[in-house]
């Protein structure tokens, strides 16, 4: 288990000095988003890389850490409106609680709220790169929204979508890092570059976690992917490898909008059978090996080890 050695606590302290909406609702959703807590992965990549870098962390560290934290949660609210999602973190999701129309309402206050820093704290190389991922984030969730339920889905399409997802925003706190101690663009490249291969790691252990994971430590429904139609990782990598019956199963499954937990195990016990878990954890290892080279012209200091270490636990990890 790595242990993340930051100031979380100043961390949660910033994330709520710059949420200071003047309609209490937005503080509401807001908190209780921010409440439900997390690791705080993705200030923790910035506030590494700029200690790695710089050899200490400034305010407008912890303010741009927040800002991307914002974005991050902007990006579940809105992602859990458009999955009708029921659990996150093992709570209801925000638009259980507050409907549909105010939760997506302060997903855009937040995506605003995150650009205003930038605009202040920030400078434009770090804008245009933020908000670059902005833009892929939202192309991978339209991207998911197409291609839920369809068989076809192609490599290049789930790796479109995982952009999206997960990776570019892990790439842009990476680089943010980097930006606030360096003005080396080779450095900043490779900052990104390790969290875009950090983050579609970690959303291929995320696909695999919905197959075999623990309930409670994930913190949401397992097989809820397949359940929603959308064909992962684990799937992916054989779903040409399946014989015919295995084929139109798989297919029945991934169409039928409220699949039994009997059809939804079995369609587990096949992917399993092709070896579609251990296909997805041998590949989510290269983007592993591959986001520690991208870190291979960074100083040799404790930061570096960390994110050598953190770049582990992402394909260990239990939830």
């Amino acid at each position: 288990m790595i242990t993340f050695n930051f100031d979380k606590e100043k961390v949660e302290k910033t994330l709520r000095s710059y949420l200071d909406p003047s309609v209490n609702l937005i503080l509401q959703i807001g908190n209780y988003i921010l409440d439900g807590g997390g690791k705080r992965l993705r200030p923790y990549l910035v506030l590494k890389f700029s200690n790695m870098l710089r050899g200490y962390n400034k305010e407008e560290d912890y303010i741009l850490a927040a800002a991307l934290e914002y974005l991050h949660t902007a990006s579940l609210l809105h992602d859990d409106v458009v999955d009708g999602s029921e659990k996150r973190r093992g709570r209801p999701t925000a638009n259980r609680i507050f409907g549909n129309d105010s939760t997506v309402l302060v997903g855009d206050y937040m995506y605003a709220n995150a650009l205003y820093l930038f605009s202040i704290y920030g400078d434009i190389d770090m804008i245009k790169n933020v908000s670059d991922s902005v833009k892929k984030m939202a192309e991978g969730q339209l991207l998911e929204l197409k291609k839920i339920a369809d068989f076809n889905i192609s490599f290049d399409d789930y790796y479109k979508i995982v952009l999206g997802k997960t990776a570019v925003l892990f790439g842009s706190c990476c680089y943010v890092g980097a930006a606030l101690s360096t003005s080396d663009q080779n450095l900043k490249e490779s900052a990104y570059n390790y969290g875009i291969n950090l983050g579609v790691a970690f959303q291929i252990v995320d696909d695999i976690l919905d197959y075999e994971g623990d309930e409670e430590k994930v913190g949401k429904s397992l097989m809820n992917d397949l359940k929603e139609g959308k064909i992962t990782y684990p799937l992916l990598v054989v779903k040409d490898k399946l014989s015919d019956k295995d084929k139109e199963f798989i297919k029945s499954v991934i169409i039928d909008k409220s699949p039994s937990i009997e059809n939804l195990l079995k369609a587990k016990k096949i992917v399993e059978s092709y070896g579609g878990i251990e296909k997805a954890k041998e590949d989510a290892r290269d983007f592993m090996r591959k986001a520690i080279e991208n870190l291979i012209d960074f100083p040799d200091n404790k930061d570096k080890e960390e994110l050598v270490k953190l770049a582990y636990y992402i394909v260990e990890r239990e939830s």
